[in-house]
């Protein structure tokens, strides 16, 4: 018979089980980033006597193993070797049995268990990884367009709950370069590219709201393109393109263009009248 076996039998015989204590509430990690799964218990274990198995609940693919005194890698699942860690032997020793998965995937999501057994009792308790966020990104569905001379607000919103260290505004140009428009970073605005200085602003009360829209202002014939946000925190990335198109003519423009049209052929009417009354004059 198994160790397992010997023990489960020893147990209903003479133990009630450990109590071992767990996350209150099902987990969210970030999709690349680091998650601790707690499992520990109140009386240290002498480490000779201890087994801490970690296990998918669904699959029950090893995620990890630490038994006769020493954690064994060797045994982990493919999936989760060289990700999946204990703390360190002391931490253990303490009681300590969380496990530190690094390099979160969305296959990471779902149930797990944490076994704990000794010589003479055993304890068991599930921990849920509930979700696996990702830095999401939304900008606007359609081109925008502007007026020469008025401004213009290309959309850039966060969508989900990690709030990123830095978000950039970039315009691409012909050569597939991106010129720095506006940088956020640090919880400070800095200026791009000198011919954007002065145009460009973020909404400063929306940023808490996860809100990176830009204000450009004075739009610019040169300004037609396209433009990406890029959103960064910590191993996540994340970026919305947004195209300017058809710059068109203010409503001021276009009134100044009448009125010098109009004045062209004021101009021009007053001008033949006064040839005329010239050439009868002369006649």
């Amino acid at each position: 018979m198994s160790f397992r076996g010997i023990l489960s039998a020893v147990i209903l015989v003479f133990s009630e089980g450990l109590i071992l204590q767990g996350p209150s509430s099902p987990l969210v990690a970030q999709l690349g980033g680091v998650l601790r799964l707690p499992c520990s218990v109140e009386t240290p274990i002498p480490l000779d006597e201890l087994e801490v198995e970690w296990r998918r609940a669904d699959s029950k693919a090893l995620v990890h193993l630490f038994q006769e005194g020493e954690s064994r890698p060797e045994s982990q699942s493919d999936a989760y070797r060289d990700r999946a860690h204990f703390f360190t032997e002391r931490e253990i020793a303490k009681g300590n049995y969380s496990l530190l998965l690094r390099n979160v995937t969305t296959d990471d999501a779902g149930m797990y268990s944490c076994g704990v057994y000794t010589n003479e009792e055993t304890g068991e308790i599930a921990v849920e990884i509930e979700a696996i966020e990702r830095l999401v990104l939304t900008g606007a569905d359609h081109a925008v367009t502007a007026n020469v001379g008025e401004e213009v607000i290309l959309n850039c919103s966060v969508d989900s709950h990690i709030p990123p260290e830095e978000v950039s505004w970039a315009k691409v140009d012909s050569d597939e370069s991106h010129m720095l428009v506006l940088l956020f970073q640090e919880n400070e605005t800095y200026p791009g590219d000198s011919s954007y200085q002065g145009r460009t602003e973020f909404f400063t009360s929306e940023i808490p709201k996860g809100n990176f829209s830009l204000r450009l202002k004075d739009v610019r014939t040169e300004d037609k393109g396209e433009y990406i946000c890029k959103a960064h925190s910590g191993l996540l990335s994340a970026n919305t393109t947004v195209i300017l198109q058809e710059l068109g003519l203010s409503s001021m423009h276009i009134l100044v263009l009448v009125l010098c049209g109009s004045a062209f052929v004021v101009a021009l009417v007053v001008s033949a009248m006064i040839l005329l009354d010239i050439k009868g004059k002369l006649m």
